[in-house]
């Protein structure tokens, strides 16, 4: 559980200083809602862990930083359209983004590839810096097209974005 909390800690520091709040990218938080963050850890729920590294990444941010949210696999089980910004990004989103995380219920499956490549887009990362930060304990389960491959079943790969 350190190792994980460490890791996105990392990542929001690495944000938080890699450049002014009036330079840095806007951003999208993409949360892993799917039924597999009821996994614990430490008897940990996945899900709780989830939220508090959020609120550590959102206190090491500034409020001017542009942030969105957008979560998959909460609303529905077995669906792996359930995708949905629930933030759109901008400044002053702390409080919205911790409430909309908080009353997370993990449900359904994981179209991480879909959610990730849909927060891009949503920030135009191909006409301005832009990041996307994945909370996420697991692998795909939404191959949608991709063969599956092993014993877990995970997706064949494809490249995430276009250049």
């Amino acid at each position: 559980m350190r190792k994980l909390r460490t890791f996105f800690f990392c990542i929001a520091a690495a944000m938080a200083t890699a450049a002014p709040a009036q330079e840095a990218p806007r951003a999208i938080l993409v949360l892993d809602g799917s039924g597999s963050m009821w996994g614990q850890i430490d008897g940990k729920a996945k899900i709780t862990i989830a939220q508090e590294v959020v609120g550590e990444l959102l206190d090491s941010l500034p409020e001017t930083q542009a942030l969105g949210l957008t979560v998959y696999g909460h609303r529905r089980k077995g669906d792996c359209s359930d995708i949905e910004t629930l933030v759109a990004p901008a400044a002053g989103t702390h409080d919205a983004i911790i409430a909309a995380v908080n009353g997370i219920k993990p449900k359904g499956k994981t179209p991480m590839t879909d959610a990730v490549r849909q927060a891009a887009e949503a920030l135009r990362y191909t006409e301005e810096k832009a990041t996307v930060i994945l909370v996420s304990d697991g692998i795909e389960t939404c191959c949608q097209g991709r063969p599956q491959i092993g014993p877990l079943g995970r997706c064949k790969s494809r490249p995430l974005l276009r250049e």
